[in-house]
């Protein structure tokens, strides 16, 4: 069984979501639900969903919040032995959502990050070494970030990035990668911040920044996959009732990454992160309960 670790955020989701059309600066009748989330950890329940052996290395207060995504975690078969106690209150995403589930505005408290060292990735080399794939999300410090740039090349260990948002993207312009990352997954947004361009061009851009692989989600428009050599356009999964946003992305990313540890081309396995993230957008869960390998792959048409 592939063997992946996810270093990056865990947190509580609290999503409001409107009845009717969203009405700025006013409350808006609607629902309000608190869930485990992060990007890491959505990732590596979705790994987790699909079959994979994953590891979360992530920072968790010692708090009500801590509890219950250990616990969130132990029941998704996520292992959290490599997670560090923060002495900051565990991750908060607030989110708000109109009545068609699209995000409207969200405010993230990731303070608990800052307990993730490279001094604790050292402790830990070990087993970061032994890893199929590692996959970070730009929820790390910029130190982090260029740690496990620089350990992914002297191991030969192939690394993944999740830029998360625009303004965590830009940590990685902050240090120069000697050898190309193994991927990197950003929205058309984060493309920008990082290129200059959210287009092809800006693709193109990225391999120069020091990524071989670049998947570009581009939302309701599908993907764009790149090897460094050819763009393929991966087609959008059709989704008929759109029950919350939160996480397709993180979707995404982990049906990615099965195909990629599947043995599959970079396209095909694009191609499962759009099935992949159009199963959670049908679900108001952060990761969608009913995803599995066989799921995935039905849908995809593969089995």
């Amino acid at each position: 069984m592939p063997r992946v670790i996810v270093i990056g955020g865990a947190n509580v989701d609290i999503k409001g979501r409107a009845r009717g059309p969203y009405v700025a600066g006013t409350s808006n009748p609607g629902e309000v639900t608190v869930s485990a989330g992060g990007v890491g950890r959505n990732i590596a329940e979705n790994l987790a969903r699909l079959g994979l052996s994953v590891s979360l290395m992530t920072a968790l207060g010692d708090d009500a919040n801590g509890r219950m995504l250990h616990q969130a975690c132990a029941e998704a078969g996520v292992d959290l032995a490599m997670a560090v106690t923060a002495e900051a209150p565990t991750g908060s995403y607030l989110a708000v959502l109109d009545g068609t589930g699209e995000l409207v505005s969200a405010i993230n408290d990731m303070r608990a990050m800052a307990a993730l060292t490279p001094a604790h990735f050292e402790r830990w080399a070990g087993r970061l070494a032994e890893a199929d794939m590692l996959v970070a999300d730009c929820n790390l410090s910029v130190d982090c970030l260029d740690w496990l740039c620089r350990f992914a090349r002297e191991r030969g260990v192939r690394l993944l990035i999740e830029p998360v948002s625009a303004p965590k993207a830009r940590k990685l312009l902050a240090f120069a990668r000697m050898t190309p990352v193994f991927a990197i997954t950003p929205n058309a947004q984060q493309l920008a911040a990082l290129t200059g361009a959210d287009d092809a061009m800006g693709v193109t851009k990225l391999h120069a920044l020091g990524f071989a692989n670049v998947v570009l989600h581009r939302g309701g428009a599908g993907a764009l996959a790149s090897d460094g050599s050819a763009i393929a356009a991966i087609d959008p999964v059709s989704v008929s009732d759109i029950a919350d946003v939160t996480g397709a992305g993180d979707a995404a990313v982990a049906g990615l990454v099965c195909g990629l540890l599947d043995g599959r081309p970079l396209a095909e396995s694009a191609r499962l992160g759009q099935c992949a993230a159009a199963i959670k957008l049908s679900s108001a869960q952060s990761v969608a309960s009913s995803l599995s390998r066989d799921s995935l792959f039905r849908l995809a048409g593969i089995i």
